[in-house]
């Protein structure tokens, strides 16, 4: 799993990635820049971009991540620090089985 937050910049919109991979092959994965929304593969619905970056939401709110954060807790079990996506990237590596 990666995910990735960028935050909205006067010159740019902000940015939310999510991508889910499983045995080396890309399952699901979607971006949602500013208004525009890209997806690849099959998005569970409690992932639904629509549905946790709302359109109607007012500018600051719709990059938000409590929402994407709360819906992978309940779907994948996983947490992730909100400090991870606000304050900075965390180091990544890979690993194998």
């Amino acid at each position: 799993m990666t995910v990735w937050n960028g935050p909205s910049r006067t010159h740019r919109p902000g940015v939310f990635h999510l991508s889910v991979t499983e045995n080396g092959e890309e399952r699901y994965a979607f971006t949602v820049r500013g208004t525009s929304v890209s997806r690849r593969g099959s998005v569970p619905t409690a992932l639904d971009p629509d549905r946790l970056f709302p359109q109607d939401d007012a500018r600051a709110e719709r990059l938000g991540e409590r929402r994407p954060l709360e819906a992978l807790t309940a779907e994948c079990g996983v947490r992730l620090p909100r400090f991870a996506l606000s304050r900075g990237r965390l180091h990544s590596f890979r690993t194998r089985p």
